[in-house]
């Protein structure tokens, strides 16, 4: 019986030490009297040895797609968190009512103390007037309902007229006399960003068609979301914030949380797109 056969059969599991004590014994035993098996045993680990290298680049891109999916990971959570932070925080205007605020006067200043369900105050100081919009929050709606009430002080020195703000009809008279001819507008520029940015991420769309189709070559992932995906994520996170309804009165407030929002959707983006190139390449 020929056992060159046999350890041709079993010299990849003596390779990968899967013999037992018997069969490996065996084996070694033939090496010692054969040198043709043995220098079968030498050519196949000098093989192992060459693919190593593409297999070790394999390796390489695994860890690169597994980096990148972690961090996109950890940008999405940070954007879900950014989001209900501002839903926790955002003012949420109070029209006025009856038990809103009461005035207390006396012979030098006049005091306007708010109910407890106002969390803060916005005050605009115009050339006629002072403008109060009393506001309130999910946060403190849900976890501080024992907050102290808030209360502003006016000096009748420098007196001017001071009126609520109403979002929904014209303000209410809190300190003066006369009837009330003007209000505040709400400001219009959230709804020029995401118009602007809309516009923007179309017409990237179609820049990187048209030079995709002149060029007759695709341009990478992660080239094509580093482009559309800023005008995208602004939009994105406009309309997370602030719905379809984009005029604000408060507007450096949700500013403040649109861009973080859209910085967070924005790293999103181009770690998932280069995390998916890795995985293709």
């Amino acid at each position: 019986m020929n056992n060159c056969e046999i350890i041709k059969d079993l010299l990849p599991l003596y390779q990968e030490d899967l013999l037992s004590e018997e069969s490996k014994t065996f084996v070694e035993d033939h090496l010692k009297t054969c040198p043709e098996c043995e220098n079968l045993l030498k050519e196949e680990i000098k093989i192992e040895s060459k693919n190593t290298k593409p297999l070790d680049f394999v390796e390489k891109r695994i860890k690169k797609e597994a980096r990148y999916s972690t961090l996109a990971t950890i940008a999405l959570i940070g954007s879900i968190l950014i989001f209900i932070m501002s839903y926790l925080n955002t003012p949420r205007h109070i029209e006025y009512d009856k038990d809103l605020y009461k005035v207390y006067r006396n012979d030098k200043i006049y005091t306007v103390e708010f109910s407890d369900k106002v969390s803060g105050i916005d005050y605009t100081d115009t050339e006629d007037a002072i403008y109060l919009d009393a506001y309130s929050t999910k946060y403190d709606e849900i976890f501080n309902k024992r907050r102290l009430r808030k209360s502003l002080t006016f000096h009748k020195d420098n007196f001017k007229t001071v009126l609520y703000q109403n979002h929904d009809s014209m303000p209410n008279m809190v300190i003066g006399s006369g009837e009330v001819h003007q209000t505040l507008l709400p400001r219009l520029l959230l709804g020029f960003y995401a118009r602007l940015s809309l516009i923007g991420f179309v017409g990237l769309v179609l820049l990187i068609f048209l030079i995709e189709k002149s060029r007759k070559k695709a341009i990478s992932l992660p080239i094509k979301t580093l482009l559309i995906g800023a005008p995208l994520s602004l939009f994105l996170a406009i309309i997370a914030i602030k719905g379809l309804n984009t005029p604000t009165y408060y507007p450096m407030t949700d500013f403040k949380y649109i861009a973080f929002l859209a910085l967070g959707i924005y790293l999103f983006l181009i770690f998932l797109s280069i995390a998916r190139e890795q995985k293709r390449m």
